[in-house]
């Protein structure tokens, strides 16, 4: 049995976003979502299994205590129940971007995604189930809705589901189908995820949202399969409008854009004057992806660079694997 291992995963650029929880503890959505990976990026996670004093949890050897080392130890008893073990847990993860700095390019995605499948190794249930990428994106799902797509990695789907064994991810498109190459913009943000789902709730848009979410669902997908970027960015840049739209019109009125954001979308509408395959996005946070293709992104990037931004380039990321 193997009691250690350490799994890599990317975090995840929201295509079809999703704000808002039926059921919080199990955490399932109101609909189903779609994403990218992003290579340049990624969360590296080590657990550890033994005869250990206690639970411990280091992030960019940062001593974790609280909510968050509650959060991964829903991971982790998942993982001790199907595996039928009592040990405690040493887990060490890093980021390559560190832990807190910005928010809004998924790194509780990635975080997940390694943490699952790290402990799946560690705790033998590949002997059990093999290296079953559904069972692993709803354990990782305990900790991030997002992170199941990110244990599925390239272009995922996560079905929403009514229950524990119905709301997963697959795969849906390879990075073979889109030429995408992607620019993220990060800038730091004191306002979490949990807060956002719950602000959601209070807009009187809502309900609107979930409705017009699961018409633009399919029709990302299907822009997806057929390598069609013009129309997948605009349809992405309408539901990350829609998406913030819900904050802003909450109880509490919560605006995430920095100046910075409305820069970068004022260039991105200028650049698309210009007729160049440029579009942008965003989730939880101001921070900010440019969505482009490999004919465009080195003259993008230079430019946003110019710009005093600091910018990071990325390919289409594979899902959570093994590191030996």
């Amino acid at each position: 049995m193997t009691y250690k291992a350490t799994a890599k995963a990317h975090p995840m650029q929201g295509l079809l976003k999703y704000h808002g929880m039926k059921d919080s503890e199990l955490r399932i959505p109101f609909h189903d979502s779609i994403s990218v990976c992003l290579d340049s990026l990624f969360t590296k996670t080590t657990v550890e299994f033994g005869n250990f004093e206690k639970d411990e949890l280091i992030i960019n050897d940062e001593m974790q205590q609280g909510t968050v080392l509650d959060r991964a130890l829903t991971i982790i008893d998942k993982v001790r129940l199907l595996a039928k073990i009592n040990d405690k847990v040493k887990i060490t993860s890093e980021n390559s971007i560190k832990f807190g700095e910005v928010k809004g390019l998924g790194f509780s995605s990635s975080a997940g995604a390694a943490l699952a499948g790290a402990a799946f190794k560690a705790s033998g249930l590949e002997s059990t189930y093999g290296w079953d990428i559904k069972l692993i994106s709803r354990i990782a799902r305990l900790l991030a809705g997002s992170a199941c797509r990110s244990v599925a990695g390239e272009y995922s789907r996560w079905y929403s589901g009514k229950d524990d064994e119905t709301s997963y991810a697959e795969k849906i498109s390879t990075k073979s189908d889109l030429d995408l190459k992607m620019i993220a913009i990060p800038f730091p943000s004191e306002y979490t995820t949990e807060s956002a789902h719950k602000e959601v709730l209070t807009s009187s848009f809502f309900d609107v949202r979930i409705k017009s979410a699961n018409i633009r669902l399919e029709k990302i997908q299907k822009s997806i399969k057929r390598g069609d970027l013009d129309n997948l960015g605009k349809l992405v840049e309408e539901d990350s409008l829609e998406l913030h739209a819900l904050t802003m019109t909450g109880k509490d009125r919560v605006i995430l854009f920095r100046p910075e954001t409305i820069n970068i979308i004022n260039f991105v509408k200028q650049k698309q004057k210009e007729k160049i395959p440029i579009y942008y996005s965003m989730q939880t946070g101001p921070s900010i992806f440019i969505n482009t293709n490999s004919d465009y992104i080195d003259e993008i990037y230079s430019e946003i660079s110019e710009m005093g931004f600091n910018a990071i380039k990325s390919s289409v990321g594979n899902s959570v694997r093994i590191e030996n």
